[in-house]
Formats: C-alpha cells, structure tokens, sequence
C-alpha cells in the first residue's frame, strides 16, 4: 500500500492509484473533465491540475499522476486555483453564451465548475469561433460543435467500451471539432451514452431534447425494468409524466451505462388509459368486493393458478403467495417475456425479477397444462392462448385491462414497474432497491394490498412504510435489505 498526504489528510492507496482517484476515495473533489471512471482519461482538459510536494512552477495533472509513497499533494492552493481559472478561461473563450436555451442547463459541469472555481469575468474581446451546430449524428443524438471542449469522452467511449468508432476528432488547434466517421450515422444500439458523460451540452438527446427544465422535475433513483440486467438508472419526471431514464453508475451492475432500448422504453409507461378502481363483470365496485368475489371464485383452490409477472417485486410476489397460500392455490407460475438480448448488458430475459419469482416458489408454465377452472393473472404478463381454453373464471391485476382485463371476471388496478416500491433480484442474484418514479394516485393502491387485504389482513395493519418486511413476514421469506449494489450518478 502506498501512503500520500491529500490536503493534509493521510491516504493510503493501492499502487497505480491515480491522485484524482485516490482524493476521490476520501471525499476530496479535483474537478475534471477528461477523466471517466469507466472509460479513463486522456490528460487533455488539464481541469484537475494539483500541487505536489510543493512544486508550483509544474502542477501535476492528477488523472494521469500515480500516488507515490510519501507524496504531499494540495488540491486548493493559490497556484492550483490560479490554474483553474486560467483553464476555465481558456474553456469558455469560444463557448457560446446559450445557457438559457442549452438542454445541459442544471445538470452541466462547465457551469458548476465557472461557478465554483471559474475566473467570474473573460479577458476576451476578439470574435468567437463558429463551429458545426445542431448536427444530427443519429437519430438519437444530436451534436453542437460550439459548445465541445473536446474532452474525447465520446470517442473514448466508442473505442474503449464498444470497440468501435463511429466518431473522432478531425482538424487540428483551434478548428478542431468531433465529427462522424465515412459509414455515417451513428448505429451503435448503446450511443446514447455519450449524451450522459458529455460534460457540456454538445451532445444532446433528440429525445429528450427542449423537453424540459431538469430543475422541475422530480428524479427517482431506481432500476431499469428492461431486461434482468438490472441497470441502475435514474427516472425523471415531470407533473406525473415519465421524460427520461438515464443510467446511474454502479461498477457491481452497469458500470455506467445502458442500452438505447431500456432507455426508450419509458414512454410505454405514460398511460394514456388506466385501471381505476375494482370491477366485477364490467361492473365498478369496492375492492372489498372484488376480493369477497375473488375468494367465492377460487373456493378451496382447487384447479386454480396464478399466473404472475416478473416485473412485479419480490414484496407483490410474497403477498400474492401469501394469499395463494390462505385460499389454497398450490400452481404458481411466473411469466418473463424475450427480446433480444446482445453480449454486452442487454440480457434475453426482458423482465427484471425472473429471479425474485423463482426464489419465491414461482415457476415456469408447464408444458403439460393441468385442468383448470380459473386463473388469476397478477401484472403485465404474456398469458398462454391454452390457458384461457377451459378456465370458467378469469381475475386479473393489471394497470392496463387490455382484451384480456376486459374480458375478466375479477379486475383490480395495478402499478406499472416504475410506480412500484419494492425488491428486484437480478439475473446474478443482487436484490437491488426499485423507487417509484410516478405516483398514479389514492386509486392506485400498490398491488400488495389487495392481496393483503383479500388473504384477511387490513390495510390499516399494513402500512406502506413497513410493506415490504411484512410482506416477506408473511410469506416465510428473507426479509428485504437494502440494496448494496446502489450506484452514484454518472458523471
């Protein structure tokens, strides 16, 4: 191990450590630019210039500068901060003044760091430079030359994660500027990653792009319902409408990135048409009565499954088994959905607690279907032409009816993934924390409480702020932890 002093603060690291990682590791922030944690650095921003062993003729680029044993490293002295505004100078020279218009506004480190360690005046007085502006790289990505600083975190991306480039830097000094490869646009099905470690607003989601002001939103961090990867994302949201997820960086998980799909694919979860309230026969009643229904329905039991999504948390599957396991119902089935998966972090298995399902007793549905006489369908779950054949009854939880809603005997409102708090357990086994990003409303109870409710438990004895360990209480399961593999934000 090797022992440095850090603003007068002992350090002991690895060796290879970096300076910059290694004040990391206690607290102390180096601003960078150039510097990614998953994709490394290239020296070029010269942002996080430190003083070592007193020499302030030449500070040391801390990205690149090993720890040494015996080191005195200052972060903050007067030569490190002259040197920071001279770089922040030089930075802004061509950048345009269009804060007020530029989607990175509130969520940009070039502002952050003008603010706190910039210059507050320019010395400049000549012409700014023009370079390339709203030019479409793809069409997720969208580029503005003016605003680059050139860090290369995007080309780096490319070559350094996904062994490609679609991108690089052409010309040289002062004309420089990123620009796209021979084989036109970018194709590359993780590209929208470069929007997230861009550290200025030259790279912009299409998407996303004017969609809103970062600082009226309401953020949630939580997991990616894709696929059983699990990504750690973070859902932002505006007046109960889903804009965006953004990946959070967890080395355990994700590192820092995921697919264009799983990113996308929160617009299928602004609802346009709800479940709202229980229905019987078509018919709106309390859900005191569609669960008195439910259990005149299952009888002993006998002949009746469940058949549950694995998109719904390890607590919604306790409690479901909770109740199976008071009526009687001993056929518990799981349903994941596919889609193509790829050899990177996109997994075949499109939904996120495949793995939850089987730790609580859910199975795959059999090839050789019993008999049956009914089925309860709990969630957003692809359910089998051959086990709707003979069933008498159907009773469904579902937050959209569908054909298969409409159609159903029982239906009760249920949550979508991004409005649900719980536990997934991902593919490897890593229970991890899911936030609700949305809040659908007093009508939308969380799934649980029905079936709380209708196994003769009380919803005032069951309060959401201890849900989850009841939940798993209740159904002789491992209670809930709180999720280790929780990762910071990218940045």
């Amino acid at each position: 191990m090797i022992k440095l002093t850090i603003d007068d603060r002992e350090v002991e690291v690895e060796p290879g450590t970096t300076i910059l990682e290694a004040a990391a590791s206690v607290g102390i922030e180096i601003p960078h630019y150039c510097y990614h944690p998953d994709i490394g650095s290239d020296g070029n921003c010269r942002m996080c210039l430190t003083e070592v062993n007193g020499n302030t003729r030449k500070l040391g680029i801390s990205c690149m500068l090993p720890c040494g044993d015996g080191m005195d490293v200052k972060t903050t002295s007067p030569a490190v901060k002259k040197a920071q505004k001279g770089v922040l100078e030089f930075l802004l020279i061509n950048h345009p003044l269009d804060c007020t218009i530029c989607d990175q506004a509130g969520e940009c480190p070039l502002q952050d760091y003008t603010y706190r360690f910039g210059p507050g005046d320019s010395r400049f007085d000549e012409d700014k430079a023009k370079k390339p502006k709203k030019v479409a790289f793809s069409d997720n990505v969208m580029y503005d030359g003016e605003r680059c600083i050139l860090c290369t975190r995007c080309t780096r991306f490319f070559e350094e994660v996904r062994d490609n480039r679609p991108i690089g830097v052409e010309n040289m000094g002062g004309k420089s500027q990123i620009t796209l490869g021979p084989n036109g646009p970018i194709e590359d099905p993780y590209q929208m990653n470069i929007i997230d470690i861009c550290p200025v607003g030259a790279l912009t989601s299409r998407d996303f792009r004017f969609k809103q002001r970062v600082w009226f939103m309401d953020f949630a961090e939580s997991v990616c319902p894709g696929c059983s990867r699990g990504c750690n994302i973070t859902a932002g949201a505006y007046q109960g409408e889903l804009l965006r997820f953004v990946p959070r960086r967890n080395p355990q998980v994700n590192q820092s990135w995921m697919c264009d799909d799983g990113r996308l694919s929160y617009k299928q979860y602004n609802l346009d048409d709800r479940v709202r309230g229980a229905r019987v026969a078509g018919e709106v009643v309390t859900p005191g009565d569609a669960a008195d229904k439910l259990l005149e329905l299952v009888g002993d039991g006998s002949s009746v499954a469940v058949l549950a999504s694995t998109r719904d948390t390890c607590e919604e599957l306790a409690a479901v088994r909770h109740f199976a396991e008071t009526v009687g119902i001993t056929q518990l089935w799981h349903g994941s959905r596919t889609w193509e998966g790829d050899d990177f972090l996109k997994l075949d298995d499109a939904t996120p607690n495949t793995a939850g399902a089987v730790a609580l007793g859910f199975s795959a549905v059999p090839d050789e279907l019993p008999s049956l006489r009914g089925l309860i369908v709990v969630g957003e779950v692809d359910v089998p032409s051959a086990l709707l054949a003979e069933v008498d009854f159907v009773a469904m939880q579902a937050a959209v009816a569908g054909d298969l809603g409409a159609a159903a005997t029982v239906l009760v409102p249920g949550r979508t993934p991004v409005e649900k708090r719980g536990t997934w357990i991902n593919h490897a086994g890593l229970r991890q924390q899911v936030r609700p990003g949305l809040d659908p409303g007093p009508d939308v109870p969380h799934d649980w409480a029905f079936w709380v409710a209708a196994a003769g438990g009380t919803l005032g004895g069951f309060p959401e702020l201890t849900a989850q360990a009841d939940a798993w209480s209740a159904a002789g399961a491992p209670a809930p932890v709180a999720a280790a593999t929780d990762g910071e934000t990218a940045s």
